[in-house]
């Protein structure tokens, strides 16, 4: 392996070190060739959220005061300054020690050098990241001179109840949870790891390290498609529950592929094997309980597509945090004489939809029979309505209350296709199962796009024929969503597709005479 010395000296901060912890090669390609990257609508909203956070955070501290240098080095002498001139309370405080740098959101200074940090944090539990990102900021504090007393997590309050149109009450939207003793445990292993991202940093043999889990866990890697490149056709990445332990156990007998992996290797699970022989078979394999579980669903069928988005922070009456809040819905409704029965439903303002979504869903399903959707989180999450809307709590536990089948679930258990590893994208499942690649000709799919279509209804002045084009957008891929459901139940059931309405037809409309002619001129007189 080649040593390679860094092209410029560059600190390791918080977010090179979290991307060591997910990925040696990342580390080094963050380092060395970073990419640009685009957030999502999703990230974007997290991110601001986690600035409103941190803003309203610091008014719990009167005697704060910010650093304003936003360069890691001129940050750090203005944050020893302002410890020099008797500050207590630092917002942004900075420190530099041995090419690590390390940010506090909140530091509060004691005597004889004692200080207590606080981070915030948008989520609502204390992940092993956040006690990681605190342990290294108590490193660096070490090494500048200073020791931490105490270490806490603001955090967002899961239980908190908005009140439309009020502030933020930080000491109700926010919780303090003291994470010293985990700090403080991590502190040895921290230095352990800046040392291995040194290493890793100098060292572009990372570079043949293997892709794995890892590459989107906890957060998918700007590197990927670079990577995939490089990777084999079939990479062990794409094995259904690979668990962490059986991946390091394969990579070390140097099995990098699912074409080297035999199927008969103990403690693989049913899905793995089966995911194993259809690969080298080249033929789908469909399990008989799968129809079987199809046929038992009783009628109507409900084929539902629910369009919504998560609020990190809440805005409507009675919202808690991190509510996924639903904005529209389609249905294609098979009745027990085959008749076929579609609505759609879809709130585009910036102002709530629940109760509309609520109350017009339920309707619509107050015939009974049995829900079938694609991945039933957003389903499941419609039973915090019955918490956060009391005046639509009949229409909410109606809707929970209905029977419903995951035909994601089902066909990850029983479904396997040579192009296909898990059926969690339908457009990939529809065009291996079905043939039908339209999929990706809709301009609105999935919970990112769905945000950055209202958040573009939402913009000032504008126009209410955009919004209805973005709400018609929003309507037409959770249509499309609802009609493929149909066929894959159909085509899985082994049934006849059902009758569709007849088209209304156009009337014709008799012609109009054409008006009569006018008279010739007459000719001058001579």
């Amino acid at each position: 392996m080649t040593k390679k010395t860094p092209p410029r000296p560059r600190l390791l901060d918080k977010f090179l070190f979290e991307a060591g912890q997910q990925c040696q090669k990342r580390l080094w390609l963050d380092y060395h060739e970073p990419v640009p990257e685009t957030p999502s609508a999703l990230r974007a909203a997290m991110s601001a959220a986690g600035e409103q956070l941190r803003a309203l955070a610091r008014t719990a501290f009167p005697k704060g005061i910010a650093i304003e240098a936003t360069e890691a080095t001129a940050a750090a002498a203005e944050t020893k300054a302002k410890i020099a001139a008797g500050a207590m309370v630092l917002f942004g405080a900075t420190f530099v020690a041995d090419g690590v740098e390390a940010r506090s959101d909140v530091l509060v200074l004691h005597k004889e050098g004692l200080c207590d940090l606080y981070e915030i944090k948008s989520g609502t539990k204390v992940k092993h990241r956040y006690v990681n990102d605190l342990a290294l900021q108590a490193l660096v504090l070490e090494q500048s001179g200073l020791k931490m007393r105490a270490a806490y997590l603001l955090q967002v309050n899961p239980k908190y109840v908005h009140k439309e149109g009020t502030d933020f009450p930080p000491m109700q939207l926010l919780r303090s949870s003291d994470v010293t003793a985990k700090v403080q445990k991590q502190l040895e292993p921290t230095r352990r790891r800046v040392q291995t991202c040194r290493t890793a940093i100098a060292d572009d043999g990372v570079l043949q390290l293997p892709m794995g889990t890892f590459c989107t866990n906890p957060f998918p890697c700007p590197h990927v498609a670079r990577c995939t490149k490089e990777a084999p056709p079939l990479p062990l990445r794409e094995l259904p529950e690979l668990t962490r332990q059986l991946e390091l156990e394969l990579h070390k007998e140097g099995i990098e592929d699912l074409a080297g992996l035999d199927e008969a290797r103990p403690n693989l699970t049913f899905r793995q094997r089966k995911t194993l022989q259809c690969i080298k078979s080249g033929e789908p394999i469909v399990e008989p309980f799968v129809k079987d579980e199809l046929t038992q669903c009783s009628k109507p069928l409900h084929f539902l597509a629910i369009g919504a988005v998560t609020d990190p922070l809440p805005r409507f009456d009675g919202q808690r945090p991190w509510r996924l809040v639903p904005y529209a819905w389609s249905a294609h409704t098979v009745h027990a004489d085959g008749r076929l029965e579609t609505a759609t439903f879809v709130h585009i303002d910036r102002t709530d939809p629940r109760p509309g979504f609520a109350t017009s869903l339920q309707k619509h399903l107050e015939v009974g029979g049995t829900i079938v959707v694609w991945d039933d989180d957003a389903l499941d999450e419609l039973r915090s309505l019955l918490d956060d809307l009391p005046n639509a709590k009949a229409a909410a536990r109606a809707l929970v209350s209905t029977p419903h089948l995951d035909l994601m679930q089902l066909f990850d258990a029983g479904v396997f296709h040579p192009k296909v590893r898990t059926h969690q994208d339908l457009r990939a499942s529809v065009e291996a199962l079905l043939g039908d690649g339209s999929g990706k000709d809709l301009a609105v799919v999935g919970e990112d796009a769905v945000l950055e279509a209202l958040q573009k209804a939402w913009a000032p002045r504008v126009r209410q024929a955009t919004k209805d084009k973005l709400g018609a957008d929003i309507v037409a891929g959770l249509v499309w969503t609802t009609e493929r459901l149909l066929q894959l139940f159909n085509t899985y059931a082994g049934v006849a597709p059902p009758a569709q309405k007849p088209k209304p037809e156009v009337a014709k409309v008799k012609p109009k005479a054409l008006p009569k002619p006018l008279p010739k001129k007459l000719p001058d007189p001579e």
